[in-house]
């Protein structure tokens, strides 16, 4: 005879329900990220700026004017500064644009409206605030491997292989010259994982003087599969899983349509009852 009792409640996982939160997939801890800026630093007396990339997994950075990647997935998603909580606000990745993606603040698109604007200088400027600020971001994944590696101040360092990376690129023109080089090579049945992509950048200037780094992508040496890739593939694709989850969850939490009045009276009764002494 079974003793099993089946548990649930409307609406809850019956875990979440009792107060036991379930142990958190731990995340992937041997992915660099990379990031294209402007380093600074002084050559025979004199401040000099040079535009590379910056290759970085925890605590270890090391630095590169030129990389060589393989692609092996990309996602888009629409990204914020919140200067507030001094980190980035973001949607779920995916891979168009076109419909309206949950985002961490418990809406979409971050608050940016749907489709095609047509007429941007006929928005509201309120709208049109919100547009200038939320960013249109290209997710690269593969793995990297650097030509002349150094540390911050130059010095050549050991760093040998290809790693795996993420690339967030939020500059159109930089996303741009890497899509062309996709293009290319999917035009003609390639995927970018056969093929080595060659990145350099070259350093431009803002309106209000702060300087940037604009990536420019080639097209370098064909290299076939290898083993491992269709594990890495599943590593990435686990990624991008995983970080929906998280956003997700982001959303469930801020998004006040999901708080039902009946939620909303009973949470507002445990408060007043918390009149402790």
């Amino acid at each position: 005879m079974s003793t099993s009792v089946a548990l649930s409640v409307d609406g809850m996982n019956i875990a979440d329900a009792m107060g036991f939160a379930a142990p958190q997939q731990q995340q992937q801890t041997d992915i660099w990220r990379i990031n294209a800026l402007v380093q600074q630093g002084v050559k025979d007396g004199k401040i000099i700026s040079t535009p590379m990339f910056k290759v970085r997994k925890g605590d270890e950075e090391v630095y590169a004017e030129k990389l060589n990647i393989r692609l092996f997935a990309e996602r888009v998603q629409w990204t914020k500064w919140d200067s507030e909580a001094n980190n980035t606000q973001k949607t779920v990745l995916s891979s168009s644009l076109n419909a309206d993606l949950k985002d961490t603040l418990g809406g979409f698109n971050l608050g940016r409206p749907s489709g095609y604007v047509k007429d941007f200088d006929a928005l509201p400027e309120a709208t049109k605030q919100v547009m200038r600020s939320v960013k249109r971001t290209k997710v690269f994944m593969g793995l990297v491997t650097l030509d002349n590696p150094t540390n911050e101040e130059g010095a050549s360092v050991d760093f040998t292989g290809e790693v795996p990376f993420v690339f967030d690129v939020k500059n159109p023109s930089s996303m741009k010259s890497i899509n062309a080089v996709t293009g290319s090579l999917v035009s003609k049945a390639i995927t970018p994982i056969e093929n080595n992509i060659k990145l350099s950048a070259t350093e431009h200037a803002m309106p209000n003087g702060n300087k940037f780094a604009q990536v420019t992508a080639s097209l370098g040496d064909k290299v076939g599969f290898s083993d491992g890739d269709n594990d890495l593939l599943r590593d990435f694709i686990a990624y991008v899983e995983r970080t929906n989850t998280w956003v997700l969850s982001k959303w469930d939490e801020n998004n006040v349509a999901n708080i039902s009045a009946e939620d909303a009276a009973i949470v507002g009764s445990i408060i007043d009852v918390q009149d402790f002494e």
